[in-house]
């Protein structure tokens, strides 16, 4: 009984002595572990609510893919549900008390009524700790003067790029209406810029309809009134209340969507699934990813106050696939790097990384296979002549340079100009007029289009030689070019002796007045021409064809009815001005 206790201690002992020998790394492993920062998220909204949701899911994103161990508190301030008002005073107490011994080392606020709290009781709360702002609604530079530490992400729409996205997806639009509001600072703010910049400049281009601070029922007979061809821009809220507070964005976008018989297009991520058709979005993650991307910079040692503020707000192109068939919008006129949602389960667009990496792969072994049998083959021919060829390779090559950079220039000069008449020559007619066609059809204003012939040349060329004929074209060219005016214009030398004019929103009064006039221009230069049995001078013959608002026709049907009514004013005797419009 004795020897129990001495056979016991001998047992515990070699357990004893590997413990302390696994103990001994752990002090230089947990000296070398980084440190963990403490952050701080202010939230304006309340946890399920999917704008900061998504900003909390950003944030979170990219500080775990840094690597950086990063601890994280949040406050939520509920203002969307609660008015910003006195409660913020027993808010910013129980912060107070909160994190009087547990600073954090950057604050984080996301939308306006966090940063207003933040810039209210940060002497007091967070004293010289740096401060992150991102969602803040149309942030001025004037809004952090005389606050030092502090750098953050803009939320700011474009209403003018939302309107060319749109536009781009539908080219035939006619008109724009634009559901703006006042209630709140950020919606009055874009509503207060549009006015001012924007919807002047679209309404010389489309018929713009803007329903400020309407109700549901406002909005649905405004847009009852307007043309088929017509979108739809959610820039703010409607004035009709909820159950005893306002309408959330989801629930406004839903009733607007309802009311709207056109596709709905927002700006910010919160309307999607509503019934909007998509739009360039402003996305939570995209705020809370850029967010996360200055409190990194932060955290490795660069003021914040020095760090400039992302005036450029990220956005994203997103669309939802079920609003645009319903409205006919093709996948395919979407812009590049769009996410569409709701897409039908397709091979390639949900494997289309791994089959393009698969393809990819094949066709990059396949030219190493052929590189390599090449290389082997040539490889000993290739050594002998290698240093000769080098210096006769660079030589070439600097020849080459020279000469392709001036057969360049030369060729800018000659590529869209006729070198005789110095007017635009046939490749930049063609040009001209599909651009002019395309404008047509987006526009919806006329678009004439004026051939013309000069009568019985080649007997003039007969009569008094091609150095008298090339004078006579120079002539009629700067007639014609100093007769249609306007910058819009183009004068071109169709060939030989026919000359085109493209008359942008020009009907066809317009176009045969213009028409006659050169014909009467060219008479009166009085070139003779003995050899015409039209006149003793040189006269020419015209076609006009010309577009109405609303018809649409190809650029080579606009010109085989100008050429037609050409061939007309042939028929007729010559020396006139035929026109025919389509419709």
């Amino acid at each position: 009984m004795t020897l129990r206790p001495a056979g016991t201690a001998r047992l515990f002992l070699p357990l004893l002595l590997a413990l302390l020998a696994l103990s001994l790394p752990a002090a230089p492993a947990q000296a070398n572990a980084p440190k963990v920062f403490r952050l701080l998220f202010i939230n304006s909204y309340h946890r399920g609510y999917s704008w900061s949701d998504g900003i909390e899911q950003g944030l979170r994103e990219r500080l775990a893919a840094s690597g950086q161990p990063v601890e994280i508190s949040y406050e939520y301030l509920d203002s969307r549900r609660f008015a910003y008002g006195s409660q913020m005073e027993h808010m910013a107490r129980a912060m107070e008390i909160k994190y009087r011994s547990y600073p954090p080392d950057v604050v984080v606020v996301s939308d306006n009524a966090a940063f207003d709290f933040a810039k209210q009781y940060r002497d007091r709360l967070f004293p010289g700790i740096p401060l992150v702002f991102c969602g803040y609604n149309n942030f001025r530079p004037d809004v952090i003067q005389g606050m030092a530490n502090v750098t953050g992400v803009n939320e700011e729409v474009s209403v003018p790029g939302a309107v060319e996205l749109g536009l781009a997806v539908q080219p035939g639009t006619r008109s724009l209406a634009f559901v703006v509001s006042t209630g709140e600072a950020s919606s009055a703010r874009i509503a207060e810029i549009a006015e001012a910049l924007v919807f002047p400049a679209l309404r010389e281009r489309f018929q713009v309809t803007v329903l400020k601070d309407a109700s549901l029922e406002a909005i649905r007979v405004g847009l009852a009134a307007l043309p088929r061809e017509t979108l739809v821009f959610l820039c703010g809220q409607t004035s009709d209340q909820g159950a005893g507070r306002a309408l959330s964005p989801p629930e406004n976008g839903r009733l607007v969507s309802e009311v709207s018989p056109f596709p709905v297009y927002t700006f910010w991520d919160f309307h999607l699934g509503t019934g909007v058709i998509g739009g360039r979005i402003l996305t939570g993650p995209d705020q809370g990813r850029a967010a996360a991307e200055l409190v990194l910079m932060v955290l490795a040692g660069t003021p914040a106050g020095s760090i400039p503020v992302m005036m450029r707000s990220p956005t994203t192109p997103i669309f939802d696939y079920h609003v645009m068939e319903r409205f006919g919008v093709s996948p395919a006129s979407l812009p590049p790097g769009s996410e569409v949602l709701n897409r039908p389960f397709s091979l390639w667009h949900t494997y289309r990384l791994q089959i393009m990496g698969v393809a990819l792969l094949v066709l990059v072994e396949t030219v190493l296979i052929l590189l390599l049998l090449r290389a082997m083959r040539g490889r000993r021919r290739a050594l002998a002549a290698l240093q000769d060829e080098r210096s006769l390779l660079e030589d070439r090559v600097r020849q080459r340079t020279e000469e392709l950079k001036n057969a360049n220039e030369e060729l800018a000069q000659l590529s869209f100009r006729d070198s005789l008449t110095r007017l635009a020559n046939r490749r930049r007619f063609d040009e001209a007029l599909e651009t002019e066609c395309l404008r047509h059809r987006r526009s919806g204003k006329p678009l004439s289009l004026i051939l013309l012939d000069i009568d019985r040349f080649k007997d003039f060329n007969d009569r008094y030689g091609h150095i008298q004929g090339d004078e006579c074209l120079r002539r009629i060219g700067d007639f014609m070019g100093r007769a249609a005016a306007r910058a819009a214009d183009l004068t071109a030398r169709y060939g030989g002796e026919e000359f085109a004019v493209i008359l942008p929103e020009t009907g066809q009064d317009g176009a045969t007045a213009l028409a006659e006039r050169i014909r009467l221009g060219i008479e009166a230069l009085g070139m003779p021409h003995e050899a015409s049995d039209v006149a003793g001078h040189v006269t020419a013959s015209l076609g006009v064809a010309t577009l109405p608002s609303g018809e649409q026709a190809s650029p080579l049907e606009l010109v085989r009815l100008a050429d037609r009514q050409l061939y007309l004013a042939k028929s007729q005797g010559r020396n006139r001005v035929c026109a025919v419009k389509t419709g």
